[in-house]
């Protein structure tokens, strides 16, 4: 069986990195950090989460790659160091069963882990549990009294629970803290310290949990063989809490604790105000005020062999059952909003009804912004749901969008439609005044590029009735301004290349452009008429002007040559417009 190849000391050097049955130190602990950091690299993540009071990394390491989260911490108390044990032991072997896609005490490794991700903090307390393996000789030389003093005068520290500067971190959360009791000053265990998370460890652990917001979390100690879980919850709360300690019960063959938790303690800190699962296992029998020896580990480990994967399991479902709520509640406030999004309907299509209606009311524009910063806000917290969960909220939020989407298409239609309107009326003022220079001729290369823009605004309007208004409104003028214009504009620019050709004696291409020019003259009058548009005298009157004195100038300048023509290459005599 699976089971009595993974969880025996048998396991093979080449399958498991971490060797939980020997006294696990904390340079061991960072040691075994890299290597299965870099054997499982897209499975396995680290961060420094802080520093202890003597500037030891706080190591927190996280393992599966689900959106769910759950929490397992160990060695709060220096002389609990086996809990480190129980915490490696199950990353190390959780991600090899994960990668091999094997099952543990029947849990599915690789399903949970693809579902919820685990966090571990192995070591809480590195301090504390350097000094209870090794003494006073991992401590600078100053701080030796004090250590001493703590430990009543002795130099055996292997009783050492609190960290390195006396305080009992397990004693350091601010639920019941001040009514703790305990020592009153620094001491070996029991002193909560000044203050509620005074602690430098606890600072870093609440600020890390904090920003992980796991759903479950288990606290390991020693010893007893005891589960403590129960602190102040009612209702519905109670209940789930109970039936998952007695889950961890079954499997562990822990021992309820009966009544309520004193206080102070992380998992009363996580189930009192984070309001979610906490349990602290204490692992192997009774060891007395010293760490439990390692003789024991291995029962512990069948014990607890699959805790994690029970705690990872139960926040995969809680986070489910959560984020299901999330995606109702959602999708029913989109469904509740549908009511205010299709009052958009009246401004881009129900009330158009002549092309006078072709407006932007102030009235359209802010409920146009307030839908579409609901869909917006919607959206994002679409993005926050699992991906199976975002379905029904995404077709709910379908009749929001398609106004919204409607909405601005109007708007932008009417917007540009309005720009082009007075790029045309500005055009048409140039030309009744006679202004005709290369300052219009770009406006009306400018106005003839334009149109094909609003034109594709004005297709993406919803309704037929709407968008042969705005054709009506926008583009019939301009495309008949643009046809109109383009003779002017031609005839225009044939002068000013007469111009050019006379000053480089081009006669022949000069006379060839004049009579391209009386062509375009009798083309433009019976567009016009045909069109029932009048010419517009000023720039008629301007036209013929220039081009009267260009033929008189060209008249003159034969007579005075009337054998030579130069021989460099005429001057182009098509116009682009007219090509």
């Amino acid at each position: 069986m699976l089971m009595g190849f993974l969880y025996t000391d048998r396991a093979s050097a080449q399958s498991y990195i971490v060797n939980p049955n020997k006294t696990y130190t904390y340079s061991q602990m960072m040691s075994d950090i890299t290597k299965l950091k870099n054997a499982y690299p897209d499975l396995i993540t680290v961060r420094v989460i802080g520093k202890s009071e003597y500037g030891r990394n706080l190591y927190a390491v996280s393992l599966g790659k689900g959106p769910s989260t759950v929490f397992i911490n160990g060695s709060h108390h220096a002389r609990e160091w086996m809990t480190t044990n129980v915490n490696m032991n199950m990353i190390d072997k959780y991600a090899y069963a994960y990668t091999k896609n094997q099952k543990i005490n029947s849990y599915d490794v690789r399903k949970i882990l693809t579902n919820t991700t685990v966090w571990f903090v192995p070591m809480v307390n590195p301090d504390g549990v350097t000094l209870q393996q090794s003494g006073l000789k991992a401590f600078p030389a100053s701080a030796h009294a004090g250590l001493k003093r703590m430990n009543g005068g002795s130099t055996n520290f292997t009783r050492w629970k609190a960290n390195g500067k006396g305080v009992d971190l397990n004693r350091q959360y601010n639920v019941n803290w001040k009514n703790l009791g305990g020592a009153k000053s620094p001491s070996y265990k029991n002193f909560n310290g000044t203050a509620p998370h005074s602690a430098a460890e606890t600072k870093a652990l609440l600020a890390f949990v904090t920003s992980i917001s796991p759903e479950i979390a288990i606290s390991y100690h020693s010893s007893g063989q005891l589960i403590f879980w129960n602190y102040h919850q009612t209702g519905t709360r109670y209940t789930a809490d109970y039936a998952m300690a007695k889950a961890l019960s079954r499997m562990t063959g822990y021992s309820l604790q009966p009544g309520k938790s004193t206080g102070g303690g992380f998992s009363d800190w996580f189930s009192r105000v984070q309001k979610k699962r906490a349990y602290t296992l204490e692992i192997a029998p009774y060891a007395g005020e010293t760490n439990v020896p390692l003789s024991r580990m291995s029962s512990v480990w069948r014990q607890n062999a699959a805790v994690g994967l029970l705690t990872a399991q139960e926040g995969g479902k809680i986070y489910d059952t959560r984020k299901l709520g999330e995606s109702q509640a959602l999708e029913k406030k989109i469904k509740a909003y549908d009511a205010t999004a299709k009052k958009l309907q009246t401004y881009y299509e129900g009330k158009v009804k002549t092309v006078n209606h072709l407006v932007i009311e102030t009235a359209h524009q802010d409920l146009y912004n307030k839908v579409s910063n609901e869909v917006k806000k919607n959206e994002a917290a679409m993005t926050k749901l699992p991906s199976k969960y975002r379905s029904r909220p995404t077709t709910a939020l379908t009749t929001a969008k398609l106004h919204r989407d409607r909405s601005i298409a109007f708007i932008n239609a009417v917007k540009e439609g309005d720009k082009l309107n007075a790029s045309n009326k500005t055009l048409t003022g140039y030309f009744a005044r006679g202004t005709l220079n290369e300052a219009t001729v770009a406006h009306y290369q400018n106005f003839v590029k334009t149109i094909p823009a609003v034109t594709s605004k004005v297709a993406k309007m919803y309704g037929t009735s709407v968008k042969n208004l705005a054709t009506a409104k926008y583009l019939n003028p301009a495309n008949l301004s643009r046809d109109n214009f383009k003779f002017e504009i031609s005839r225009y620019q044939l002068i000013v290349q007469m111009e050019q050709q006379l000053t480089a004696k081009q006669f022949e291409a000069v006379k060839a452009n004049l009579a391209e020019y009386d062509k375009l003259t009798v083309e433009s009058a019976a567009f016009k008429e045909s069109k029932g548009l009048k010419p517009y005298s000023a720039t008629e009157s301007m036209l013929a002007s220039k081009k009267d004195a260009i033929a008189l100038e060209l008249s003159k300048q034969q007579a005075e040559q009337p054998n030579q023509q130069p021989e460099n290459s005429p001057v182009e005599t098509t116009n682009p417009i007219t090509k």
